[in-house]
């Protein structure tokens, strides 16, 4: 009974996942590179609205008008040009003002994460098909199901005081289930042990994606990111683990195509 009434108190959180990832599905359905940016940034930047808010509490930067400027100007960019790329790019000139300025850098932290990751995804998607980055959400779902019911039902062990709920059980019941799953779904881009190492090298990426957030999140002293969705808190609350994982898929991915042509 305390079991049943520990999942049934966690309605709303069951709710917003399922209408995220009917979201995901439909948009991932139409194939459409417009579509999957401008979905894609309507969530970078609200993530990156909730990364200036954390940055705040922590290093005392206030956000200007400035930032969100900035925001927008380089998602416009990365529609059009290399995406990471671009990112670096402007970051150079921003950092170098700041420098010319003898401002604070933690201005620009947001330029790094959650700009960054953000971009990762949609690179994924620019340079390597909808098929990538479906690859990228079976995995971190897997991993972040497995890891939360995983945890529920079997978690004992403290997995880092980062983040003191999360358990080494749901952890690793996390990462054996998303490395099968997503050795499944990335045979259309390699032979099953490569996709299966693929997908484990993701799952610990997301598990340290969602580590790192909670490590923002107790050093800002608040519970979340933010309220935009509810059980969840806010974007970054939910992407956290996808920002790592799309990193360490579009490197791997990046790094067989060279191999390819080298060899």
């Amino acid at each position: 009974m305390k079991l049943k009434s520990k999942f049934l108190g966690e309605k709303a959180r069951y709710i917003t996942g399922a209408v995220l990832l009917l979201l995901a599905i439909v948009v991932l359905s139409l194939n459409s590179m417009w579509v999957f940016w401008a979905v894609l940034g309507i969530a970078y930047l609200i993530g990156g609205h909730e990364a200036l808010q954390i940055y705040q509490k922590i290093y005392g930067s206030t956000p200007s008008v400035w930032h969100y400027v900035g925001l927008i100007f380089v998602w416009f960019l990365v529609y059009l040009t290399p995406p990471v790329e671009s990112v670096f790019f402007v970051g150079m000139f921003i950092i170098g003002y700041l420098a010319y300025r003898a401002l604070d850098v933690s201005h620009a932290l947001v330029f790094l994460y959650p700009t960054l990751p953000f971009v990762y995804i949609l690179a994924l998607f620019k340079g390597f098909g909808v098929m990538a980055v479906v690859w990228l959400v079976v995995v971190v779902v897997s991993t972040d199901v497995g890891a939360y019911f995983g945890g529920r039902l079997f978690g004992n062990t403290p997995l880092s005081p980062s983040s003191p709920k999360k358990t080494f059980e749901g952890a690793f019941i996390g990462f054996m289930l998303a490395s099968v799953v997503g050795g499944l779904v990335g045979l259309k881009y390699m032979g099953f042990l490569y996709a299966f190492v693929a997908s484990a090298i993701m799952a610990i990426s997301a598990i340290w994606g969602d580590l790192y957030e909670s490590s923002l999140k107790r050093r800002a002293n608040i519970k979340d990111s933010g309220n935009i969705l509810p059980g969840h808190g806010g974007v970054l609350d939910r992407l956290d683990a996808m920002f790592f994982a799309a990193v360490s898929l579009h490197f791997l991915l990046r790094t067989k195509a060279t191999l390819e042509v080298s060899l």
